[in-house]
């Protein structure tokens, strides 16, 4: 965060519905801008103060961004919850920054000078830090709060404010707090059961979209540009990868997005496509995916390829089983150091309960191996990584992006800490980094459902086919495990770009098909079907 910003592209997250988000002016924006980057320097000089990391809350949420702002308050407040016990190590560090960050202010700020006698000895400067304490307590519970509503998290607002006032039983204002979140809640229900007995909700999105909130994807401004794009050498991997995967494809850029380039002219953009190397002749096979990024809800089946376990293939490291040798050997060359001897179960069980492949307890185990799979490449920053790199999120969009407190800040940052990640004094695993993972994984996983159970993956080379809805290619898998199998809907010629269908079915008319895809394209269907069959008045 404390790189330049492009400021010629700036867009906000928020999608506040009770008080909208209104973007700074120029002046403002500029001088929060400053700040957040001075609050980025504070948290990498002490890194467990968590008074830099409340500030910066407050910049991020001011700034439109309260997915990010909750994720800093959320992190102040572990550290002053764990400052107030002072038992742990992280309570420890956390007491001993603030003690050294209160000394050297009344040392140095002027302003603070008649107030030195304050700090003088070591348990008059404890005392000021005890009580100091207890009033950024208040104020980080209060962060959050305003984060959450920033966020559209309804629900989680309510949950929390409950909290407060049984936290806090002497504070006067979180109690207003309580019937403010009621109110809301009150109101969203009415609105969403009047869409429901007016048929044009279901009850599942009735309950999913009143328990959670919702923010904008966006590529966050102090982004590298080497985070939002593709360099050749990493399209030079890619396409050996097909090479092993494929005999009549590869990868190479796509003109798709290049609405003005003439229908042969390649393109100079970042947009990566599959393209036939050679004739295909109809339900030949393009290609042969297999991951190491799949999950599902049950514990019984293959971590590597979630496949069945006839015969239990161990490691010798712990009793994790696996369907085979291969498969072995694949999650000790990738994942499986990250997490071995690490208790997940918090995680898992909660999967395990899971009854759509859209449940977000699979999107949680998801983003764990996701995580696992980025540190066996340390020298990289977890974006620039094999897979993650390799997944265009969407950003040009006005759909909403489900989150929620507990999956989207609670749960990511325990799983980094059960990783070992100091998530407080490593940058590299940021919540804007963490949000920027989940947003990709979102536009590239897909469901599957093995024998009955759900689940979510994301293969490496599939997310490389981009979309038509009069597609050549189509995909399948069975039963047996989340490799997937793309073969040829007609005869393809050589040079020509392989496309597959993000949506089904296929049967759907215009309209329909464009409402499904925004969410996956962010704007306009632009395929040659969608160009005939676009009505007169769009065209």
């Amino acid at each position: 965060m404390d790189n330049p910003w492009r400021d010629d592209d700036f867009s906000a997250s928020s999608a506040c519905e009770v008080a909208p988000y209104e973007i700074l002016d120029p002046e403002r924006l500029a001088a929060e801008s400053s700040d957040l980057q001075t609050f980025t320097k504070s948290i990498a000089e002490l890194p467990y103060d968590p008074e830099s990391w409340l500030l910066r809350a407050r910049c991020l949420r001011l700034l439109g961004f309260p997915e990010l702002a909750l994720g800093d308050a959320y992190k102040a407040r572990l550290l002053v919850e764990a400052s107030q016990e002072r038992s742990s190590p992280l309570g420890k560090k956390a007491f001993l920054a603030l003690c050294d960050k209160t000394r050297l202010q009344h040392e140095t700020d002027p302003r603070l000078a008649a107030w030195k006698h304050l700090v003088s000895t070591t348990a008059l400067l404890e005392k000021r830090v005890v009580a100091e304490l207890q009033e950024l307590e208040l104020q980080v519970w209060s962060e959050l709060m305003e984060g959450l509503m920033a966020s559209n998290a309804c629900s989680d607002y309510l949950t929390l404010s409950q909290e407060a006032v049984l936290r806090f039983p002497q504070d006067a204002v979180f109690p207003s707090e309580v019937l403010n979140a009621k109110s809301w809640f009150k109101q969203r229900d009415d609105i969403l059961r009047e869409q429901v007995d007016a048929g044009e909700m279901s009850e599942e999105k009735m309950q999913a979209t009143l328990h959670n909130g919702g923010v904008y994807p966006v590529a966050y401004l102090w982004m590298q540009e080497d985070f939002v794009s593709r360099e050749d050498s990493f399209l030079d991997r890619c396409k050996k990868e097909f090479s092993v995967r494929s005999t009549n494809s590869t990868v190479s850029r796509s003109a798709i997005r290049d609405l003005d380039a003439e229908d042969d002219a390649p393109s100079s953009g970042d947009v990566l496509g599959a393209f036939a190397t050679k004739g295909i002749a109809l339900a030949d096979t393009v290609l042969v995916d297999s991951t190491v990024a799949g999950v599902t809800s049950s514990a019984e089946r293959c971590p590597t390829c979630c496949g069945r376990i006839t015969e239990e293939i161990l490691n010798d490291c712990c009793s994790v089983p696996y369907c085979s040798p291969d498969c072995s050997k694949t999650a000790l060359d990738t994942f499986h150091a990250s997490v071995c001897g690490k208790d997940f179960g918090f995680l898992t069980s909660a999967a395990e309960s899971a009854e759509l492949t859209t449940d977000l307890s699979l999107d949680s185990v998801l983003l764990l191996r996701v995580l696992a799979l980025s540190m066996q490449e340390p020298t990289l920053h977890p974006l620039k990584t094999s897979l993650l790199n390799r997944l265009t999120p969407t950003y040009k969009n006005d759909e909403l992006i489900i989150f929620n407190f507990p999956d989207h800040i609670v749960t990511p940052i325990r799983v980094l800490g059960e990783l070992g990640i100091d998530v407080f004094a490593n940058a590299a695993y940021d919540t804007w980094v963490l949000h920027t993972i989940r947003c990709r994984l979102q536009n590239n996983k897909h469901g599957q459902t093995l024998d009955g159970f759900p689940g979510t993956a994301v293969n490496p080379l599939y997310s490389m086919f981009n979309h038509s809805c009069a597609p050549n290619v189509d995909w399948e898998h069975g039963d047996s495990n989340s490799t997937l199998r793309m073969f040829a809907l007609r005869d393809v010629e050589e040079g020509e770009e392989l496309f597959i269908s993000y949506i089904r079915p296929l049967t759907m008319d215009y309209a329909e098909r464009q409402e499904s895809l925004l969410p996956w394209l962010g704007m306009e269907c632009e395929c040659e079907q969608c160009k005939a069959e676009r009505p007169p008045t769009e065209a």
